[in-house]
């Protein structure tokens, strides 16, 4: 009986990593329409921060990028998964005044790209 259990959590995490795997790459494309004004490197591009270790960062606190709006520096929001999902959904709701204008309405894409944000460590 406990192998068959492990047969079958053994599968269940399989699918769970593939399916996890699937919305990552789901994520990094959709990404790529983020890539024109940010990196993924650590470098900070001309429009926007490097993305790279986003998740869990205060905002407004990538050193390298000196053109943050007031509003962002002023927010005293931590990049969680939530914090994430609500900016990227409809940015200047979220933080009037920030200078960040591209959202990301769709609930799939949005989630794929938090995933794929939150590998860029």
């Amino acid at each position: 009986m406990m192998r068959v259990f492990i047969f079958f959590s053994a599968l269940a995490m399989s699918a769970q990593a593939r399916a996890d795997a699937a919305l990552i790459e789901a994520g990094k494309k959709a990404f790529a329409t983020c890539g024109a004004c940010h990196s993924i490197d650590g470098s900070a591009k001309a429009l926007g921060p490097t993305l790279k270790g986003i998740a869990g960062r205060k905002a407004a606190s990538d050193a390298a990028y000196k053109r943050y709006s007031k509003a962002l520096r002023d927010s005293a929001i931590s990049w969680s998964d939530a914090e994430l999902n609500s900016f990227l959904k409809a940015p200047s709701a979220r933080v009037k005044g920030t200078s960040m204008m591209v959202a990301l309405p769709d609930d799939k894409r949005r989630a794929a790209v938090i995933a794929y944000l939150k590998t860029l460590k």
